[in-house]
Formats: C-alpha cells, structure tokens, sequence
C-alpha cells in the first residue's frame, strides 16, 4: 500500500505544469470551435430601423444582405445561406461584396449568385478580395467576359445605380453601388453627384463603410456595408479602435444613425479570410432589414 501511494505521489502534476496542460488543452479546444464549428453556425440577424421617411418608402419590405462570403466551394455554409433565405423569403436581396476568396477561381461564387432570387430583384457590388484575382473578376459583371453582355443576375453596380418602385409603397427608391477601387478605397466619387442631386430614398452598398457620415444627401439612405467580418473574434470595441487593426474600428459591426435619416448598417459577414479561418463569438449572419414607422 505504502509503494502504491509513493508511486500516485510522484506521478502527480506539479500545478504549475497542470494549469499550463488545462490552458493548452481548453486554447487547442476554442481554436478546433472556431475552425470547424462556429463558421458553419450560420444566423440570421434580424434588424429593424426606426426611421419614418424609409419607412414610407418601403413600407413592410424585408431586404436581405449578404457580405463577405469568400466562396471558394459550395459546400454546407453557402447551403444553409441559400436555406435561410428561403425561408426568410426577401422582398430583395443585396450583396455588398467580397463574394470570392482571395486570389481563387470566381465559377464557385457565379454559381451560388444564379440561385439567388427575389421579387424586387438582386443586387450586388465586388469587394476588394473579388477583384485580386486579375481579370477574371469581370465575369462577375459580364457573362462570359463579355463586356458586351452585362450580367443581369445580379446586377451589378459598378459605380452606377437602378431606380425601382416599391409595389406597396408606389415609391420610387435608388439601388446605387459603388466599386473599390485597387487603392482598397470605396469609390464614392461617382455617386456623389448623384446623391446630391436627388432626394428620392436611397440604398447605397459599399464594400467599405469608410465617408459614410460625410456624404451629402437630400432624402433618407440606406448605406450597407461590410469588410469587417465583425472582427471574427468577439473582443471588446476599444482594442479594434486603440491598436487600429482595422480600417474603420469605430464601425465593426451593426447599426448606425447620423442625422437627417442617414442609416448605416455593417453585416459581420458569411466567410472568413483564408489566413484567418475562424470565428469565436462573431457567427456568420444573413442580415434581414425592415422598416419601422417611428
């Protein structure tokens, strides 16, 4: 008895080397969920802006926004995107950029854009990671490459704009996209005149969030953006901001007001960078946006 309990004594863990096993053990264990199982969780996020110009406008439309997918497969996440959107069924679909991986072939991304489809239309804009692979990017703006043939669906807004009327309204609304430029900066400048000059609603997509309190408008807008991804990590909002490890730390993630009916919302996006393949505390979202009359 006396040898088995010498034996248990000094096989024991020293505490110190026991908290440096649980720490490794419980690190390996959020890493092996941020990798294999939080970025297959996609939610839907429900958003509802209080505002009661956008409101007249579009009435009880539900507008769903996709961003940052970083499709390079279709695999179980884009399929539970294409569920969930069925299901919330959209009055209209937009899609504020970043559709492919960085530097990877576009067909994936083409693929899960045609099965995309809602009543008042799918729009969409490239981000910075659609436009690393060379030319081939313009596939996701012309059929074939074409650049006789523009892409219908989606459509894509290259620094252009659609206007539309809102069956249950009979307002007309301006669906305006704008491209990064290969600088990474949003390529605002060929809205601004527009924007200025019109007083109708407006739903601007940008990759990018950057000038959003500046730009000058008439009537109520709508910016959606993304980029961000949320930060991937759930960390509180003063260390994106005081170690600037992003561009825009002051808007990582949701909604934001200016005044004179100036709206931003910032989706945490679908995918993830393929140098950063995790999520911990910031899941995938399909963001549904509707109006409240307030």
């Amino acid at each position: 008895m006396a040898a088995k309990r010498i034996f248990f004594i000094k096989t024991c863990m020293p505490p110190k080397q026991y908290f440096f096993l649980a720490a490794f053990v419980s690190l390996v264990m959020l890493a092996a969920y941020g990798y294999v199982i939080e970025p297959g969780r996609v939610r839907i996020e429900r958003v509802v802006i209080p505002d009661k110009e956008l409101y007249q406008a579009w009435g009880g439309v539900k507008i769903a926004q996709l961003s940052d997918l970083h499709i390079d497969t279709i695999g179980p996440r884009e399929e539970k995107v294409l569920q969930l959107l069925t299901e919330s069924k959209p009055d209209l679909i937009v899609i504020t950029g970043d559709i492919a991986q960085w530097n990877t072939d576009p067909q994936p991304g083409l693929r899960f854009l045609e099965q995309l489809q809602a009543p008042l239309g799918v729009y969409a804009i490239l981000g910075d990671s659609d436009i690393s692979s060379g030319r081939r990017y313009c596939l996701f703006c012309h059929s074939g490459g074409n650049v006789h043939h523009q892409r219908q669906h989606p459509r894509m807004l290259k620094n252009s704009y659609a206007a539309i009327t809102v069956p249950a309204t009979g307002k007309k609304v301006i669906i305006a996209g704008v491209f990064p430029a290969e600088d990474g900066e949003a390529g605002q400048t060929a809205m601004a005149e527009l924007l200025r000059q019109t007083a109708e609603p407006v739903l601007l997509l940008a990759h990018f969030s950057e000038g959003w309190r500046q730009i000058r408008h008439k009537g109520p807008l709508l910016w959606l953006a993304g980029d961000t991804h949320g930060g991937q990590i759930a960390i509180p909002d003063f260390i994106w901001r005081d170690l600037q490890l992003v561009d825009f730390p002051q808007y990582m993630a949701g909604l934001f007001y200016a005044a004179g009916h100036k709206w931003l919302y910032v989706n945490r996006g679908i995918g993830t960078v393929s140098y950063f393949p995790f999520r911990i505390g910031v899941p995938p979202e399909v963001t549904i946006i509707s109006f409240q009359d307030r």
